[in-house]
């Protein structure tokens, strides 16, 4: 169950309290006791609705309540202002966040783009009949993505830019996921980056145009961050970061391919049949740090950093691949 909303208020309080820590008194947990961890949440994320389900967290010692947040900048906020353990993040949000300032470690990878000969897990979507054919044809267009600044921006961006569109030829429009294909099928935005795993119903009403994920390398669709202080508390963010393997592991395994499906059809109220058929992004603990730092150039590229930082120290030992 979700608990607390997360939203541009915490946001806000968190740039006023960089110096803020997260993490409740029970951070410093002794060996044998469960450790009550909160972690924010965009609605049903696959591996929490297996983790939660299957007992997973619980078998790491780890009693966890999901906290709705609203974005990534959100979950950052609510880890430094005290209101979540564990911040659900895009790795651009999370290498930006890190480069201004904020005292945050990344624990944990948790989902990473399908890369070929995978199918595409992603889209820039349009209206079936729309005359829109190619990222030409998107120049001066509306592209509505879930955040300004977010990883589809920046995603979408790269891939317009390396195919001939200038990206401040087009106006990127913040909406909520769910608000994103009614949007583009009412004719109140011309596109949508967003996975196929969000359409829902609509898979009939849209095509897409490409994958623009597919042509980054790996990236670090979600991650977890943590305050600083939190992680040097106690084990707390070690043993989360290792339910997130376990999770992997069993999230990768074809066997359970169905029960997931099925599980996560429970949280989102979309048959399991549609899920299993959209394409799925890959679940990765693991974080390669070579992959962050390219995921870094790209925004020295779209100018939205002056220059890479060292991500050394901001990547934990034990979420390291």
């Amino acid at each position: 169950m979700f608990s607390r909303r997360i939203g541009a208020a915490a946001a806000v309080t968190a740039m006023l309290l960089v110096s803020a820590c997260g993490g409740g008194d029970d951070a410093g947990d002794s060996a044998d006791a469960t450790t009550k961890v909160s972690v924010t949440t965009f609605g049903c994320e696959i591996w929490n609705t297996w983790a939660i389900s299957k007992g997973v967290y619980a078998k790491h010692r780890l009693d966890v309540e999901l906290v709705r947040s609203g974005g990534g900048s959100a979950a950052v906020a609510a880890v430094l202002s005290g209101a979540a353990d564990f911040g659900y993040v895009n790795g651009y949000t999370a290498i930006n966040a890190y480069n201004t300032g904020f005292p945050i470690q990344m624990v944990s990878g948790a989902n990473v783009n399908a890369l070929p000969p995978a199918k595409p897990a992603q889209g820039v979507f349009v209206g079936k009949d729309s005359p829109i054919t190619s990222p030409a044809d998107l120049a001066g267009k509306k592209i509505a993505v879930n955040e300004i600044n977010g990883i589809n921006q920046i995603v979408t961006a790269s891939w317009l830019k390396a195919n001939g569109v200038e990206p401040d030829s087009v106006s990127f429009v913040a909406l909520p996921f769910a608000e994103q294909v009614p949007a583009v099928l009412s004719g109140r935005v011309d596109a949508a980056q967003l996975g196929y795993s969000l359409l829902g119903n609509n898979n009939d009403g849209v095509r897409s145009l490409a994958d623009p994920f597919a042509s980054s390398n790996k990236v670090y669709i979600a991650t977890y961050v943590a305050a600083k202080s939190f992680v040097a508390k106690g084990d707390a963010a070690k043993r989360f970061h290792e339910a997130m393997t376990e999770t992997a592991q069993q999230l990768n395994d074809p066997a359970n391919k169905d029960e997931s499906f099925r599980l996560l059809s429970e949280c989102q109220k979309v048959p399991a049949e549609t899920l299993a058929a959209q394409p799925q992004n890959a679940i990765e603990a693991a974080v390669d740090l070579g992959a962050l730092d390219r995921m870094a150039q790209q925004m020295v590229d779209l100018k939205m950093m002056q220059k890479k930082p060292d991500l050394e120290p901001f990547v934990t030992d034990f979420a390291r691949s």
